[in-house]
């Protein structure tokens, strides 16, 4: 195989490569036993129709198979010989294969821009702290006393806040039920914000082995398509009426439910959960400013292929990979591309940074960093552990860790202003 390599963009090179007929005949010859292998014809068994016939009958097929095998390989050498690391997949271009004649293409590469961080010392940061009240460590409590509080089955009409745990089944224009649509032990808070005025006026004063019909009205933007904007009569047999009871708030509840010795105990794992979270945000806004000013002071021009690769990544993601409009498309390309490009300078300086200050994270620290996830929450150790079973993943780890550590560089070298903040801390949905 021959190469040669020219710039030919921003942080761009174009390799023309070129691979010897002999190289291409013994790669076209192994495909064609591959299909050998599998065929059959009239007069033949499977695994024995001869080369020749296979290579003739399937021609097409063998070399579609051939180059989609064979090019990316071929590329993937060249750019190990000429010591260039693509940031996004390989481009191919004026591609020219006649089976008994030399291959040859173009493959065009981007890399990741070479970056000098030369000013990343003595920042100032502004570190905004915000002291735990007792009203935020009260709240937490009482919604912890909400979500340990029990449902005891009642022998009455179910009122705001009681439990109706019911069977259903939708009813058509003529009042038959549709087969398929049976719902069974479907339990519904009465007065939760979420549920509609209909289904909860039908179930107000409903007791057990009452059956009931209801007409329910969906709103417009309902969440489930078949249903929005619709009028649904439903019949519902009610199975059981369940009232919700609360625990007292004292060493019972800190023992039996939390496994602690006493109330003082749980409200100080509370306080103490509450200023670690805030400790997290706190770390958080500090890593952002010292981000935002190592982009400020180390400008950085980027490859448009690939800004265009990453920002099509997180459009797949966030869409899921759905077919949008070519306006929203638009759209969501505007509004996620500066965050991208911030990304991907972060990305570029922080391991500029690490590899001149001759930073490393070793295989132990990445070992140490999965048993702390482990340990972290223990019901997920199996998947992940699982996870990080790969090589690559333990290397995006590392790259994680690295980048953790030359940002960690940044901060310590930075001046930082403490600030106080007044406002009560805001409990996140996960504690």
């Amino acid at each position: 195989m021959k190469h040669t390599v020219r710039e030919s963009g921003l942080w761009q090179h174009t390799l023309t490569i070129e691979v010897p007929a002999e190289d291409v005949e013994s790669r076209l010859l192994a495909v064609t036993r591959r299909f050998q292998q599998q065929v059959s014809a009239p007069g033949f068994r499977k695994g024995k129709v001869p080369l020749d016939r296979v290579r003739q009958d399937y021609a097409a097929e063998i070399e579609r198979e051939f180059l989609e095998r064979y090019i990316p390989e071929v590329a993937h050498e060249a750019l190990d010989a000429a010591e260039l690391k693509a940031v996004v997949p390989p481009s191919v271009q004026a591609l020219r294969f006649t089976p008994g004649q030399p291959l040859s293409f173009e493959a065009v590469v981007d890399v990741a821009p070479a970056a000098r961080v030369s000013d990343w010392k003595c920042y100032t940061l502004v570190r905004r702290v915000r002291p735990v009240q007792e009203a935020a460590v009260d709240a937490m409590l009482e919604r912890m006393r909400e979500e340990s509080a029990v449902f005891l089955d009642v022998s009455r009409a179910a009122a705001k806040g009681d439990i109706v745990l019911m069977d259903s089944q939708r009813l058509d224009a003529n009042g038959r039920r549709l087969s398929g649509t049976r719902s069974k032990g479907t339990r519904v808070l009465i007065g939760a914000p979420e549920l509609l005025p209909d289904l909860e006026a039908g179930l107000l004063g409903a007791e057990a082995g009452q059956e009931r019909t209801l007409s329910v009205s969906y709103p417009a933007d309902f969440r489930q398509q078949d249903l929005a904007g619709q009028t649904v009569r439903y019949v519902v047999n009610i199975k059981k009426i369940q009232e919700k009871k609360l625990r007292p708030l004292d060493d019972n509840l800190a023992k039996d439910v939390f496994g602690l010795d006493s109330l003082a105990s749980l409200r100080e794992r509370v306080r103490h959960n509450l200023e670690a979270e805030d400790a997290q945000r706190v770390r958080r806004e500090l890593e952002g400013q010292a981000i935002d000013e190592l982009v400020r002071r180390h400008p950085l021009e980027l490859s448009p292929r690939l800004v265009g690769y990453m920002l099509d990544q997180v459009l797949h993601e966030q869409t899921g990979g759905r077919e949008v409009s070519e306006d929203l498309h638009k759209q969501l390309e505007g509004h996620y591309r500066p965050g991208v490009e911030r990304s991907l300078k972060r990305e570029i300086l922080l391991g500029a940074l690490a590899k001149q200050e001759s930073l490393e994270v070793s295989n132990e620290e990445v070992g140490q960093q999965i048993l702390r996830l482990v340990e972290s929450d223990p019901r997920s150790a199996a998947r992940v552990r699982q996870h990080y079973a790969s090589a690559e993943r333990r290397k995006a780890l590392a790259e994680s860790m690295l980048e953790k550590k030359a940002l960690d560089l940044v901060i310590q070298a930075s001046q930082l202003k403490e600030e106080t903040l007044q406002e009560p801390v805001e409990l996140s949905a996960g504690n």
